[in-house]
Parts: C-alpha cells; structure tokens; sequence
C-alpha cells in the first residue's frame, strides 16, 4: 500500500475536499482503501460543467447525497447548475442545510418566472460564515420575510431583485459582517420601485456595491457609515431627474477605492461626491472610472482633498486636461504610479474642464515619487503631448512611461511621433520610455 493510503480518512478527506465533488468521488475505483473515502466528505462542491451531455448530473447529486456518511455534517457546500426542476433543488438543499453548515455558495439558473425561492432555514444558520447567492434565485417571500439571524456570517455576496425584498432586512441580521458583495436591480417587469435607504453594517472591512436601482424623481438616501472599511468598489447608476444622497464616514483605514459613478444629469450638482472623496483622503490605491471623472469636470466648484498617502492613482478621462490632471498631482503628495485612459467610449466627446487654473510650481509628487506612468488609448492631443514633455523634464525619479497609442493611428503618423518623443531630453538618466502600437 502507498504512504498516502496508510493516512487515516479524516486526513485524506482534508485533501479531496479540495477537488470538485466527481474527482473526488472517482478516487473510489483506486482500491479498496478508498472506496467509501469520499463518503466522509464535509465539503462538497458540485459544478455542472464536469459532467459530459450524456451525464445523469441530477442521479448523480441525488447518489453523493443520499450515498454519504451521515455522521459527518456537511461544512461547505457549493453548487452551480442549471435545471427545470426547483423541486430537487430544494431536496439537496433541505439536505445540506443544518447547524454545522459553515459557507454555502449557490449558483443557478432555473427555468421559471422569478428564479428559486430559498429555505428560509438558511438565514439561521449559526455557524454560516459565508454566503454566496448568484443568478436567479428569488428572495419574493411575500409580504413578511423570515427572520435573519446569522451570527457568524463574515462574507455575504447577492444579487437582489427590488421589490421582493428590502437589503436591509438582511444585512440587519449580519452582526458581523466583514465583507459585502451587494448587487441591486430592478426586476424587468417592475423598473420604477421605490427604495429609499439602505444603511451598509458598520462592521464592513470591504465592500462592493452596486446600485441600478435609483430611477423614480424621489428621495434615495445610501449610508456607507462603515469606520473601519478597508476596500471600496462602488458602482451606481443615477437617472436624470432623481435625487440621491450618499452618507459616509470617514476611512481612515482604507486601502484602495475604485469608483463608477454613472449619472445621467445631475449628480454633478451633488455635495456628497465632495463628501466622499474627502472620506477616501487616506486611500493607497484610487480608482475613477470614465463617468465619475466626467462629474470632476463639470463642478467648477469640487476641490481635491489632500492624498496623504495615494500610491497609486487610475483616472479614466473624457478627454485629457492638462489643468485637471495638474490639480490632482498637486493634492497626491506620494504618488508613485499613474495610469491615465482617455475614454474612447461611443459617448465620448470633447468636455471642458470647470476647475481652477493649477498652480505654477511642480507638484512634490512628480519631482520626488512618481517613478511610473502609463497612457492608455493615447490619441496624440496638445495636452497630451505637453503632459508627457513636462513630465519627462520634471519627474527625477521617473523610471517608466509607458504610451499605448490608439490602433487608428496612419503608420507615418506613429513613426514621426515616436522619433518626437524619444527627441525629449528626460531629467532622470533611468527613465525608459515604451511606445506600443
């Protein structure tokens, strides 16, 4: 007999568990030592996708359910298919769920109208820790949804499909909480429901969260009171005549933040976006995509906080601005990277940037950390061309600047660019410069 056959099952049930459930189970036909090895498993992890056509994939579940040693309760349980039969579903659910589960992550697609209405026995599971609902699964429990109380729950991610249930009804039950995946849609049938506040945990440590629901001319209100929050992806679609205030603490503890705020109007106008990028003042790594960028540009009044300690900064823009991109280097005191997207979106279009004139010395940044810069989607304009001169005539400890040039360029084009900026004497002796095509 091998060495791994002498180690007792507890042991090699450790190893299996990390294996999909139907390579585990084929450990069977090994040998006799094996053979009921498998039955012990507390972790069972099912996916549809290993199963041929011709596989009897629901006999299959059925037989590793039933088949199991129920001495040992199941721990972790994932599953991922697509079935006609919400009944059997339920079956295998009512079998896994109990007292000792410890992390269920369910991802299905079923054939009927509002997805699969799940045990109510899951929102008491006192061990649960982590919980993963994706795809069609339906939270429509009437008018009283069951009570949630999970005590260890740490990692929550679900989609919710307003109005068949408030988030808070949920979150409320989530003591401790620690990271949050929240995704919020309409269903296709009932696009104008009303939802007004939806208040984060404050015990949140990371958090993603999207928001598609705000499209009535009504009152939304969003508190991010998290203190001890950490990572910050925050996508929300604004409609053109809504109104939307966004509540947050400070962040002391963050560490990177990435920001898609998609407005169609008015959040611009708006005092919270103000708010929050002064409650991220203390974040390594920032993120903007094009639209939050595009609502910089259009408040003349926003002013940059102070980045005490921003590293790494990501800015997607609708067009480059040389004022714009000057203002934001000179509140990034440490920055040592920066990647800089001109937007190349159907919707993109020539925008004039409403803030201040920068001021005329060098920004501390620039001269003293910025060691790598990279342009994305590079279209060659005067102020993209001026920001790249005046960097490499004022960055001492730049090491990379790396330019992706847009693939529309003419070949005569691009090579007289390329010969103008190798042409550039560059302040620091280390700096290299990458042009790609």
């Amino acid at each position: 007999m091998d060495r791994i056959s002498c180690l007792p099952n507890y042991i090699l049930c450790e190893i299996l568990s990390y294996l999909p459930t139907k390579q585990a189970g084929s450990t069977s036909v090994l040998s006799r030592r094996w053979r009921h090895v498998w039955k012990d498993l507390q972790v069972i992890d099912i996916h549809e996708r290993h199963f041929r056509d011709e596989d009897p994939f629901d006999s299959y579940v059925n037989a590793i359910l039933t088949q199991r040693n129920a001495d040992y309760s199941i721990e972790k349980f994932r599953l991922a298919c697509e079935t006609n039969s919400t009944d059997l579903i339920l079956t295998w659910l009512d079998a896994v769920i109990g007292p000792h589960l410890r992390e269920l992550y369910l991802i299905l697609h079923v054939n009927v109208r509002f997805g699969l209405k799940l045990p109510e026995a899951i929102f008491t599971c006192p061990l649960l820790k982590s919980l993963v609902l994706k795809s069609e699964i339906s939270l429509n429990y009437g008018p009283e949804f069951p009570n949630v109380y999970l005590p260890s729950l740490k990692n929550l991610k679900l989609k919710l499909f307003i109005p068949y249930v408030h988030p808070n009804k949920i979150l409320s039950g989530c003591p401790v909480l620690e990271n949050l995946t929240l995704i919020l849609d309409n269903t296709p049938d009932s696009r104008n429901v009303y939802v007004p506040t939806i208040q984060m945990p404050r015990t949140l440590k990371s958090l993603t969260f999207e928001d598609d629901t705000i499209v009535l001319d009504e009152i939304y209100h969003r508190v991010i009171d998290t203190p001890s929050l950490e990572y910050l992806d925050m996508k929300i679609t604004i409609a053109k005549n809504s109104e939307l205030q966004v509540s947050f603490s400070s962040f002391p503890n963050m560490v990177e933040a990435h920001l898609n705020i998609i407005d169609h109007g008015r959040v611009e106008h708006g005092a919270w976006v103000s708010d929050l990028f002064r409650a991220l003042r203390e974040t390594k790594l920032l993120a903007l995509r094009y639209y939050t960028t595009r609502c910089l540009f259009s408040a003349p009044a926003f002013k940059f906080p102070e980045f005490h300690r921003l590293v790494n900064l990501e800015v997607d823009v609708p067009c480059f601005n040389t004022n714009f991109m000057l203002n934001f280097l000179h509140n990034c005191h440490v920055l040592e990277v920066l990647v800089v997207g001109i937007w190349t979106g159907f919707d993109s279009y020539t925008m004039e940037y409403n803030g201040p004139t920068p001021p005329t010395m060098v920004p501390n940044c620039v001269t003293s950390h910025l060691k790598s810069v990279e342009f994305r989607a590079y279209q060659d304009t005067a102020d993209e061309r001026e920001f790249i001169v005046y960097l490499l005539q004022k960055g001492l400890v730049l090491k990379t600047v790396t330019i992706s040039i847009e693939p529309d360029f003419g070949q005569e084009t691009k090579y007289e660019f390329v010969r103008e900026l190798y042409a550039i004497p560059r302040v620091s002796t280390t700096c290299q410069l990458n042009i790609w095509p």
